[in-house]
């Protein structure tokens, strides 16, 4: 069962991970990050063991690592861009790997991850070094073994997180999520300093949206017959239509192509991070259901991530979360409370969706 007790203590113990723990680098800032990702994607709320392959976790490190192997571009001309350090000593393995594919294979992650030939062996390569480090050496304060999230067993391609923690991870998502990407962040920083300088937009060159794919997912959706504000209802062009996360980022920064929706400029801003309402939500439902296979072609022609199973599992957690406290959402007109109807419509799309 989990108790209020037990959730302070699960903040507590993760809190003394990031505090005493030793960090030479950021694959276990990558590795915290993944376990709450796949904790939203294949977890439960009542508290349920979740097992977890190191090919999960390898693919969740190249997703996140993926935007940061990209050069920085320093606002000082004096200073070069280049590809921010990662590692006390030489640049992390997982770094150097992925700097490889792209200098071969360009900067689309989505189109690596489309060839089948390429995207193993990365996968692969990653998740060996994931077992080397930083699996087994994260939970370790000082000399003491601090496995509360998984049993340290020191070997093996998968980790079963102990009961309880995958239903932590997903109650405390935004919170876990805020901390440790604040804490990658400094570390970042503080071992790039010469070309950093004294610039603030760090956090959205490591974690920002690929705001470069959505004129494709735009497209994507034009062609599969989404041509009108998602909202509104009213009529948009490839001028007018501005692409929406329909679980906003801020709540779920991962990009798939059966959460995007198009809206108009003003509808969208007029959203903004807030969960939508639970009739904009049988909206969504019915529009993934019904233009299923229009979509799913569009977005793999554009090699746009999509996968409606793992969208509706996001969906879900992110209404339950909203129904449990109480939340308000979204309308054109006001914030109101979720209606129960919510339910309905979410088992219906995990259920149709596998």
């Amino acid at each position: 069962m989990i108790t209020p007790e037990s959730q302070v203590t699960f903040l507590t113990n993760l809190q003394r991970l990031l505090s005493e723990g030793r960090f030479v680098g950021t694959h276990k800032y990558a590795l915290i990050l993944s376990l709450a990702d796949i904790s939203i994607e294949r977890g439960d709320d009542v508290g349920s063991e979740l097992e977890i392959s190191t090919k999960m976790i390898a693919e969740k490190f190249i997703y996140l690592y993926w935007r940061q192997t990209s050069p920085y571009m320093p606002k000082a001309n004096e200073v070069a861009p280049a590809v921010l350090r990662q590692n006390v000593g030489k640049q992390a393995v997982t770094v150097g790997r992925i700097c490889d594919v792209k200098k071969r294979f360009g900067d689309s992650l989505a189109c690596v991850k489309s060839e089948r030939e390429i995207w193993m062996p990365l996968v692969s390569q990653v998740a060996s070094n994931v077992r080397d480090m930083p699996l087994w050496k994260l939970q370790t304060v000082g000399s003491e073994e601090f496995d509360f999230l998984y049993p340290n067993v020191g070997k093996g391609t998968t980790i079963t997180l102990r009961p309880g923690v995958a239903t932590c991870f997903r109650k405390f998502y935004g919170l876990i999520g805020d901390i440790v990407r604040g804490a990658w962040v400094r570390y970042v920083r503080r071992y790039n300093r010469e070309l950093l300088g004294a610039t603030i937009d760090l956090r959205e060159f490591m974690f920002g949206s690929e705001r470069s794919q959505l004129g494709g997912v735009r497209d994507a959706l034009l062609d599969a017959g989404a041509a009108k504000c998602f909202y509104c209802e009213k009529g948009l062009s490839d001028t007018t239509a501005h692409v929406d996360h329909f679980v906003p980022w801020a709540k779920y920064p991962v990009d798939l192509g059966h959460n995007f929706v198009l809206a108009h400029a003003s509808c969208n801003s007029s959203k903004s991070d807030h969960i939508a309402a639970a009739e904009f939500l049988d909206k969504w439902v019915d529009r993934n259901l019904n233009m299923r296979g229009g979509l799913q072609e569009a977005f793999t022609t554009r090699a746009i991530f999509n996968d409606l199973p793992t969208s509706a599992r996001v969906a879900q957690w992110v209404y339950s979360t909203t129904a449990d406290v109480g939340g308000l959402t979204w309308t054109a007109s006001s914030m109101v409370p979720l209606e129960h109807r919510w339910r309905a419509a979410i088992n219906l799309l995990l259920a149709t969706a596998g």
